[in-house]
């Protein structure tokens, strides 16, 4: 089978398309006058042989557009383009911008719409010419307005530096593009920039469709390190009483109660003691107790508590005296104080003494 024979078989199966893109597609090479009349659009290849160029061109763009309504854009972008280069019909520059804003190409495909709407047809060329003409300008006004936008800003630094680089996912940025509004396609984007190796900065931005990003930069000069704080020397830092040192406040307050609490012990000990003596020698005068009396019970008790209040009071002296030293060891007692004291008692009285 030649190859024209396989040509006009691939044209027959593709005439069931209702679209009109597909009928404009088809009928790109509709018309012979078309060619004739508008330079244009002659065919970029096959001048010897014109009606096996335009075939070949009409087969191509059906297929690019099989694999566009299949979503395989990748490969109806590169059939679109071929079928350009045998014929430059705006319908398929039409297909082709389309393509490339269904593969989030919007710059490229605003450039190819572009190219539609410049492309020159004759008066007596297909009706589908004209209106792929008009819909490009339509749908490139409306792709502009979704085209994404992203500003830079750097701090810390003037524009005018030689050392300053911006740097868009790799691509340098001129210092007169700072502050401006740039057009990108969708995606993501890395931003760096520097003026040394200690001054630098980065950022990562997603755009989407219609979004207006900003981003700064700050590049300004890090701060100098602070000098360490100057202690001067004639101030000495205060210890901390440590846990040991703190406790024997608290140790000499439980001496001190257990001191007052025998000394208490051996002040009702002793006027017990007391009481018994004066009922003993009345019982027991000239120091003669009747046995049948209450005298010797009387003397018993005399010595009982007499022994009694001795040992309370010596419990008590010994209790005062080591909660004084305890509490003048502590930190908090002050150093004079420790000076010339030291506890006293006697049968009556018991006290501290020394020089305050």
């Amino acid at each position: 089978m030649s190859k024209s024979i396989r040509i006009a078989e691939r044209v027959r199966h593709h005439r069931r398309w209702g679209h009109w893109g597909s009928c404009a597609l088809i009928a790109l090479l509709g018309a012979g006058s078309a060619r004739a009349a508008d330079p244009a659009t002659e065919p970029a290849s096959g001048a010897e042989n014109p009606n096996a160029s335009l075939d070949l061109a009409r087969s191509v763009a059906v297929t690019g557009r099989e694999a566009f309504n299949a979503g395989d854009y990748e490969t109806a972008l590169a059939l679109f383009r071929r079928a350009y280069t045998l014929y430059p019909a705006p319908t398929v520059v039409l297909y082709e911008a389309r393509t490339l804003d269904k593969m989030g190409l919007m710059l490229e495909a605003i450039e190819a719409y572009m190219r539609t709407a410049q492309i020159g047809v004759a008066s007596d060329a297909p009706e589908q010419f004209a209106e792929a003409i008009a819909a490009a300008r339509q749908e490139e006004r409306a792709l502009r307005a979704r085209v994404p936008t992203l500003t830079l800003r750097v701090d810390g630094v003037s524009l005018n530096d030689p050392n300053l680089k911006i740097a868009v996912n790799g691509r340098a940025i001129g210092a007169a593009q700072i502050g401006q509004a740039q057009r990108l396609n969708p995606g993501t984007y890395r931003i760096s920039g520097s003026i040394s190796a200690e001054r630098s900065d980065q950022a990562n931005v997603v755009l989407s469709e219609g979004q207006n990003a900003a981003v700064v930069l700050h590049l300004a000069a890090p701060s100098p390190t602070p000098p360490p704080p100057v202690i001067s020397r004639n101030v000495e830092p205060l210890d901390e009483p440590g846990p040991a040192h703190n406790s024997l406040r608290t140790y000499a307050y439980v001496a001190g109660g257990v001191g007052l609490t025998g000394i208490g012990a051996g002040l009702v000990t002793g006027l017990m003691a007391t009481s018994s003596h004066k009922k003993a020698e009345q019982e027991c005068p000239d120091h003669f107790c009747d046995p049948a009396g209450a005298g010797p019970d009387a003397v018993d008790d005399f010595h009982s508590m007499r022994t009694v209040s001795t040992v309370c009071y010596g419990v008590g002296v010994a209790g005062l005296a080591t909660g004084v030293v305890l509490w003048l060891l502590s930190p908090d007692a002050p150093a004079a104080q420790a000076q010339g004291l030291a506890p006293w008692v006697d049968a009556r009285h018991v006290g501290m003494q020394g020089a305050f």
